[in-house]
Protein backbone atom coordinates (compact mmCIF):
# COMPACT_ATOMS: atom_id res chain seq x y z
CA UNK A 1 0.00 0.00 0.00
CA UNK A 2 2.39 2.62 0.89
CA UNK A 3 4.04 1.89 -2.79
CA UNK A 4 1.10 2.36 -4.38
CA UNK A 5 0.14 6.04 -2.44
CA UNK A 6 4.02 6.93 -3.66
CA UNK A 7 5.23 6.97 0.26
CA UNK A 8 9.02 6.46 1.14
CA UNK A 9 8.22 4.57 4.48
CA UNK A 10 5.97 2.34 5.63
CA UNK A 11 2.22 2.84 6.17
CA UNK A 12 0.60 1.16 9.77
CA UNK A 13 -2.62 0.08 9.45
CA UNK A 14 -4.88 -1.22 12.10
CA UNK A 15 -6.56 -4.40 12.15
CA UNK A 16 -10.09 -4.16 12.97
CA UNK A 17 -12.97 -6.65 14.51
CA UNK A 18 -15.19 -5.71 11.86
CA UNK A 19 -14.88 -3.96 8.44
CA UNK A 20 -16.72 -0.46 10.08
CA UNK A 21 -14.13 -1.03 12.82
CA UNK A 22 -11.11 -1.74 10.41
CA UNK A 23 -12.47 1.99 8.69
CA UNK A 24 -12.75 3.75 12.07
CA UNK A 25 -9.29 3.32 13.15
CA UNK A 26 -7.71 3.46 10.51
CA UNK A 27 -9.27 7.00 10.01
CA UNK A 28 -9.70 7.71 13.42
CA UNK A 29 -13.49 8.55 13.17
CA UNK A 30 -15.81 10.67 14.56
CA UNK A 31 -19.30 9.54 16.07
CA UNK A 32 -20.06 11.99 13.34
CA UNK A 33 -20.53 9.14 10.84
CA UNK A 34 -23.07 6.86 9.91
CA UNK A 35 -22.76 3.36 7.88
CA UNK A 36 -25.31 3.81 5.13
CA UNK A 37 -24.53 0.44 3.41
CA UNK A 38 -22.23 -2.21 2.86
CA UNK A 39 -21.28 -4.33 -0.16
CA UNK A 40 -19.96 -7.36 0.24
CA UNK A 41 -16.80 -8.89 -2.44
CA UNK A 42 -16.02 -11.99 -2.10
CA UNK A 43 -13.41 -12.00 1.61
CA UNK A 44 -13.71 -7.90 1.36
CA UNK A 45 -16.32 -5.38 2.08
CA UNK A 46 -16.98 -1.87 0.30
CA UNK A 47 -18.45 0.91 2.79
CA UNK A 48 -20.41 3.83 2.30
CA UNK A 49 -20.15 6.15 5.10
CA UNK A 50 -22.00 9.76 5.42
CA UNK A 51 -21.06 12.50 8.25
CA UNK A 52 -24.19 13.20 9.46
CA UNK A 53 -22.12 16.89 10.89
CA UNK A 54 -21.94 18.06 7.10
CA UNK A 55 -22.82 20.96 5.90
CA UNK A 56 -22.38 19.76 2.10
CA UNK A 57 -25.58 19.14 -0.19
CA UNK A 58 -24.02 15.55 -0.84
CA UNK A 59 -21.01 14.04 0.86
CA UNK A 60 -20.15 10.08 0.56
CA UNK A 61 -17.22 8.18 1.34
CA UNK A 62 -15.82 4.69 0.24
CA UNK A 63 -13.91 2.69 2.15
CA UNK A 64 -12.90 -0.99 0.54
CA UNK A 65 -11.66 -3.57 3.61
CA UNK A 66 -10.39 -7.01 3.13
CA UNK A 67 -10.25 -9.66 6.09
CA UNK A 68 -6.85 -11.61 7.04
CA UNK A 69 -6.67 -13.98 9.70
CA UNK A 70 -6.34 -11.46 12.52
CA UNK A 71 -9.07 -9.23 11.45
CA UNK A 72 -9.98 -6.74 8.33
CA UNK A 73 -7.91 -4.53 7.32
CA UNK A 74 -8.52 -1.08 5.47
CA UNK A 75 -7.23 -1.04 1.98
CA UNK A 76 -8.20 1.86 -0.02
CA UNK A 77 -11.06 4.72 -0.15
CA UNK A 78 -12.28 8.29 -0.80
CA UNK A 79 -15.15 10.68 -0.68
CA UNK A 80 -16.75 13.84 -1.42
CA UNK A 81 -18.73 16.68 -0.48
CA UNK A 82 -20.22 18.85 -2.81
CA UNK A 83 -21.56 22.25 -0.95
CA UNK A 84 -24.69 24.64 -1.40
CA UNK A 85 -26.40 23.72 -4.66
CA UNK A 86 -29.77 23.29 -5.44
CA UNK A 87 -30.25 19.96 -5.37
CA UNK A 88 -33.13 19.92 -7.93
CA UNK A 89 -30.82 20.78 -10.40
CA UNK A 90 -29.10 17.89 -10.34
CA UNK A 91 -29.83 14.06 -11.18
CA UNK A 92 -26.71 13.15 -9.35
CA UNK A 93 -23.11 13.65 -7.19
CA UNK A 94 -20.60 10.88 -8.16
CA UNK A 95 -16.63 10.59 -7.18
CA UNK A 96 -14.11 8.59 -9.39
CA UNK A 97 -11.40 6.07 -7.85
CA UNK A 98 -8.83 4.83 -10.24
CA UNK A 99 -7.16 1.08 -9.55
CA UNK A 100 -4.27 1.17 -7.45
CA UNK A 101 -1.32 -0.41 -9.38
CA UNK A 102 -0.09 -3.79 -7.41
CA UNK A 103 -3.01 -3.88 -5.14
CA UNK A 104 -5.81 -6.04 -6.14
CA UNK A 105 -8.86 -3.85 -5.87
CA UNK A 106 -12.40 -3.95 -7.63
CA UNK A 107 -10.97 -0.19 -8.67
CA UNK A 108 -11.78 1.35 -10.97
CA UNK A 109 -15.05 2.89 -9.99
CA UNK A 110 -17.21 5.62 -9.83
CA UNK A 111 -19.99 6.11 -7.25
CA UNK A 112 -22.00 8.70 -5.83
CA UNK A 113 -25.50 9.84 -4.54
CA UNK A 114 -28.73 10.19 -6.34
CA UNK A 115 -30.14 14.00 -6.05
CA UNK A 116 -33.76 13.72 -8.09
CA UNK A 117 -35.96 11.40 -6.83
CA UNK A 118 -37.17 10.69 -10.50
CA UNK A 119 -33.94 9.14 -11.34
CA UNK A 120 -34.26 5.37 -11.74
CA UNK A 121 -31.55 3.87 -13.68
CA UNK A 122 -27.84 5.12 -13.88
CA UNK A 123 -25.24 3.34 -16.45
CA UNK A 124 -21.30 4.43 -17.10
CA UNK A 125 -20.61 3.62 -21.19
CA UNK A 126 -17.09 3.03 -22.59
CA UNK A 127 -15.87 3.04 -26.06
CA UNK A 128 -12.58 1.60 -26.92
CA UNK A 129 -11.79 0.36 -30.08
CA UNK A 130 -15.08 1.22 -31.90
CA UNK A 131 -17.05 -1.07 -29.54
CA UNK A 132 -19.33 0.23 -27.14
CA UNK A 133 -19.46 -1.22 -23.24
CA UNK A 134 -22.70 -0.01 -21.18
CA UNK A 135 -22.18 -0.91 -17.56
CA UNK A 136 -25.29 -1.10 -15.59
CA UNK A 137 -24.57 1.28 -11.61
CA UNK A 138 -26.25 -0.91 -8.61
CA UNK A 139 -28.36 1.63 -6.73
CA UNK A 140 -29.18 1.18 -3.07
CA UNK A 141 -31.53 2.47 -1.08
CA UNK A 142 -30.56 3.85 1.82
CA UNK A 143 -32.36 4.24 4.97
CA UNK A 144 -32.82 7.72 5.06
CA UNK A 145 -34.87 7.75 1.92
CA UNK A 146 -32.27 8.38 -0.69
CA UNK A 147 -30.04 6.01 -3.10
CA UNK A 148 -26.14 5.48 -3.28
CA UNK A 149 -24.73 4.17 -6.42
CA UNK A 150 -21.95 2.93 -7.51
CA UNK A 151 -20.38 1.04 -10.52
CA UNK A 152 -17.46 -1.00 -11.55
CA UNK A 153 -15.55 0.34 -14.51
CA UNK A 154 -13.79 -2.18 -17.25
CA UNK A 155 -10.96 0.28 -18.17
CA UNK A 156 -7.65 1.47 -16.94
CA UNK A 157 -7.04 5.25 -15.53
CA UNK A 158 -7.68 8.20 -17.80
CA UNK A 159 -10.01 6.33 -20.10
CA UNK A 160 -13.30 8.44 -20.82
CA UNK A 161 -16.79 7.06 -19.90
CA UNK A 162 -20.04 8.68 -19.99
CA UNK A 163 -22.29 8.40 -16.99
CA UNK A 164 -26.82 8.68 -18.13
CA UNK A 165 -29.13 8.91 -15.83
CA UNK A 166 -32.54 7.68 -16.85
CA UNK A 167 -36.26 8.94 -15.59
CA UNK A 168 -38.95 6.55 -14.40
CA UNK A 169 -40.29 6.04 -18.07
CA UNK A 170 -36.83 4.82 -18.79
CA UNK A 171 -35.92 7.74 -20.98
CA UNK A 172 -32.24 9.38 -20.39
CA UNK A 173 -32.35 12.62 -18.82
CA UNK A 174 -28.96 13.56 -18.34
CA UNK A 175 -25.52 12.88 -19.32
CA UNK A 176 -22.74 13.45 -18.83
CA UNK A 177 -18.37 12.57 -20.06
CA UNK A 178 -15.64 12.10 -17.71
CA UNK A 179 -12.42 10.39 -17.33
CA UNK A 180 -11.22 7.95 -15.15
CA UNK A 181 -9.52 9.66 -12.42
CA UNK A 182 -9.43 10.56 -9.31
CA UNK A 183 -12.11 13.39 -9.06
CA UNK A 184 -15.34 14.15 -8.39
CA UNK A 185 -18.58 16.01 -9.23
CA UNK A 186 -22.29 16.23 -10.28
CA UNK A 187 -24.36 15.76 -13.12
CA UNK A 188 -27.59 18.36 -13.81
CA UNK A 189 -30.99 17.19 -15.17
CA UNK A 190 -30.93 17.84 -19.08
CA UNK A 191 -34.65 17.14 -20.75
CA UNK A 192 -37.11 15.99 -18.02
CA UNK A 193 -40.13 14.80 -18.35
CA UNK A 194 -43.70 15.95 -17.48
CA UNK A 195 -43.83 13.66 -14.21
CA UNK A 196 -40.34 15.10 -12.96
Amino acid sequence: MSKAMGLNETMSIPIGSTPEDAVQQFRESTPNVRLVHQEPVEDRMILFTQRTNSEASSNLQLEYVRKNSFGWKWVWGGGYGIGDIDPSEYALYYMNLPELEGIDTPFPMVFGTIGHPGIQRVTAEIEQNGSKSITEAKLIKTDMEEYVWFVKLPSPEGTAYIIKVYDEEGKEVGSKQNKMVNDSGSLKLGKRSASM
